[in-house]
């Protein structure tokens, strides 16, 4: 029984230091977790744990990067990153199996069991910290401009203010299965999600948005004194 302990303490402290902390302060939050409890549950001494990252902040700061650059990296893999689909196939369906990517691994790695990344981005969403705009600006302000470039693609005569709202369309449809999931499963009669499921979510996901920005650009496509009639129908 003792081996598994020495393997893991085996590891870089820094690195067990990162996991025990993605693990406290997703359960407690940021505020709620303490450097002490961290160090503890990493088998480290907490000088140890101020040595390496100086402080609470930015040992949170180093787990939000670390959780954020898997996702990235997921999306790499996967051919969920802009450019990554295959060259031979024509443009539309290029932009589609990339936008299709994209969303199933973000699905994927929103309803994983027992998955940090997640439960870490709730807690910081509802009790933000300092590090929210670290946040923004280095990971979400980058996916989100990649997915309006996506959009932007499939419905080039759309202005930046709808392309903009259709892309926090998308992100609302995928975090509802998140934000809604205890609902959702007692709705659904079940303990958990099926297999498959998150596929079925992005095919239905990117469905849906085809649907929604080809309506928006017929709409755009009229006279703006028909737009006007048609919205106060």
């Amino acid at each position: 029984m003792a081996a598994p302990a020495r393997a893991s303490r085996a590891r870089p402290t820094r690195d067990r230091l990162i996991d025990a902390a993605a693990a406290v302060f997703a359960q407690r939050g940021y505020r709620g977790a303490t450097m002490r409890e961290i160090a503890d549950r990493a088998g480290a001494n907490l000088a140890a744990a101020h040595y390496h990252f100086g402080s609470k902040l930015e040992l949170y700061r180093a787990v939000v990067t670390a959780q954020f650059e898997r996702l990235e990296a997921r999306l790499a893999e996967r051919g969920g990153a802009v450019g990554d689909a295959r060259r031979s196939a024509p443009p539309r369906e290029q932009v589609i199996a990339q936008l299709r990517a994209r969303l199933a691994t973000m699905i994927a790695t929103l309803l994983e069991p027992g998955g940090v990344h997640p439960t870490l981005m709730l807690r910081e969403l509802s009790d933000p910290s300092e590090v929210l705009p670290f946040i923004v600006e280095r990971f979400i302000e980058p996916l989100h401009g990649d997915t309006m470039r996506l959009l932007a693609q499939l419905a080039p005569s759309l202005d930046e203010a709808s392309l903009r709202r259709s892309v926090h369309s998308v992100v609302g449809q995928v975090s509802f299965y998140l934000t809604h999931r205890p609902a959702l499963l007692r709705l659904m009669k079940r303990s958990r999600y099926p297999a498959g499921f998150g596929d079925a979510v992005a095919d239905h996901v990117v469905a849906f948005t085809l649907g929604g920005l080809a309506e928006l650009e017929r709409e755009r496509a009229q006279p703006p004194a028909r737009r006007a009639k048609g919205r106060t129908r």
